[in-house]
């Protein structure tokens, strides 16, 4: 399979979006310095997920696989990060040297994570001269019973009448309006870490989900969007192709230097994983998705 189509294919499953059309080509190498570069980490490997390129007023992000030869010569002679997590900042580190292709996802650009910070895994780092938390996140306790009837209400309007749970639950201000908005994932199921990495798990009954919200707390009132949705009224068949329900906000930050914070939602299928990365509009329209990485068979 050609590899714009097996990324199509990819890319579709993995963030329940519609397929590109095939033979779109890959974006352009930028000639230019990166303002940015992305990176998302597991354990000791480093992906580069998208670098932030062109001027302050047109920057615009390139995928990893379409990585330009100066921020690969910058990644190789190694570059200083900021590790990101849901709530914040998790420290600094270095990340490069030599950059490889995970065969068969033989467009993911791939190079090491060489200094030690305690986390979980998947994590995500960003080299860029701007503060990426500007201001402060904060997880909220899960029994939070407003925040309950809400992934309620989002459930019975599926059709679905599964008990609510909420397995993340943040509040920021992601544009920096002065009003708090709040971050959600649901899912029926704990999301659970085995030796710090993210445990995949698999659908196999009916009641089972997993959604990904936000509330943007907006001058003309309160605003939701869905980031990730993966529901089950009934249960797989037993020839059904696997479905993976392991859904998670992987960072909050600000990605691009605008003021405004990014939300990162990790996401799996079966024998692959990915990252989203969704922009606040600044109240004239919903979340939108401006850069996704995934590797996978």
């Amino acid at each position: 399979m050609p590899d714009i189509r097996r990324r199509t294919l990819l890319l579709s499953s993995l963030m329940g979006i519609s397929a590109l059309a095939q033979g779109t080509p890959a974006a352009t190498p930028p000639t230019t310095a990166p303002r940015a570069i992305l990176f998302r980490l597991v354990e000791n490997t480093a992906s580069v997920e998208g670098t932030l390129d062109g001027p302050a007023t047109a920057r615009r992000w390139t995928p990893g696989e379409s990585l330009g030869p100066l921020a690969r010569q910058q990644i190789e002679a190694t570059v200083k990060a900021t590790v990101l997590g849901p709530t914040g900042k998790l420290g600094a580190a270095t990340v490069g040297g030599r950059i490889e292709t995970n065969d068969p996802c033989d467009w993911v650009r791939e190079t090491r994570f060489l200094t030690t910070v305690k986390t979980v895994f998947p994590a995500h780092a960003l080299s860029a001269p701007w503060n990426p938390v500007p201001r402060r996140i904060t997880a909220l306790p899960l029994n939070s019973a407003p925040y309950l009837a809400i992934v309620a209400a989002e459930l019975k309007k599926r059709g679905l009448s599964a008990a609510p749970r909420l397995v993340q639950l943040l509040r920021t201000d992601l544009d920096g309006n002065g009003r708090d908005d709040i971050l959600m994932v649901a899912a029926s199921d704990p999301v659970t870490f085995s030796d710090g990495i993210m445990t995949t798990l698999y659908a196999e009954r009916a009641g089972q989900y997993s959604l990904v919200l936000v509330r943007e707390s907006l001058p003309g009132g309160v605003r939701t969007s869905v980031l990730g949705e993966r529901l089950f009224k009934t249960s797989p068949a037993a020839d059904a192709f696997p479905s993976v329900l392991t859904q998670r906000i992987g960072a909050v930050a600000d990605l691009n230097g605008d003021g405004r914070m990014e939300v990162l939602v990790d996401d799996y299928v079966h024998e692959g994983e990915g990252t989203a990365v969704w922009q606040s509009s600044a109240g004239t329209g919903g979340m939108a998705k401006v850069l996704e990485w995934g590797c996978g068979v």
